[in-house]
């Protein structure tokens, strides 16, 4: 159950960091001073990756686990699942987000700005389908 309880606090941290990166932080882009967007930009992609990197890797590990390890009542398609929400949410990192904050780094772009906000929609959905998942891999086991 441990396993289950780490894999959920972890998802959820990142479900609910992203859900305040899509609603207040990508937006709030627009509102920073020009002159000053690159290096502000830097320490905000420094930060935010010391921010999500520990729980996003527990995310990972612990569903690497679950395909193998799953406590009584929790099927594999739940735990597979999971293992594809999270991996939507490093596809559209990796694909989209990080070249989109390259960009970003090399001075603001309203489109790239309006790309990383339309793109992140897709993490937030999966972000919260893996919760959901996770929450019903909790019950399940429960």
């Amino acid at each position: 159950m441990l396993l289950l309880v780490v894999h959920t606090a972890s998802v959820w941290f990142c479900t609910g960091l992203v859900w305040v990166v899509q609603v207040l932080v990508y937006p709030g882009f627009a509102g920073i001073d020009r002159a000053a967007f690159t290096a502000w930009h830097d320490r905000h992609t420094r930060l935010m990756a010391w921010t999500v990197s520990g729980p996003w890797a527990l995310q990972g590990v612990t569903t690497a686990v679950l395909l193998v390890v799953r406590p009584d009542g929790v099927p594999f398609w739940a735990a597979a699942l999971a293992g594809v929400c999270g991996a939507v949410t490093v596809a559209v990192t990796v694909g989209v987000s990080v070249p989109c904050h390259r960009r970003l780094s090399a001075g603001y772009d309203d489109e790239v700005l309006a790309r990383l906000v339309r793109t992140n929609r897709y993490r937030v959905v999966a972000w919260t389908a893996g919760g959901v998942v996770a929450a019903g891999m909790v019950l399940a086991a429960a």
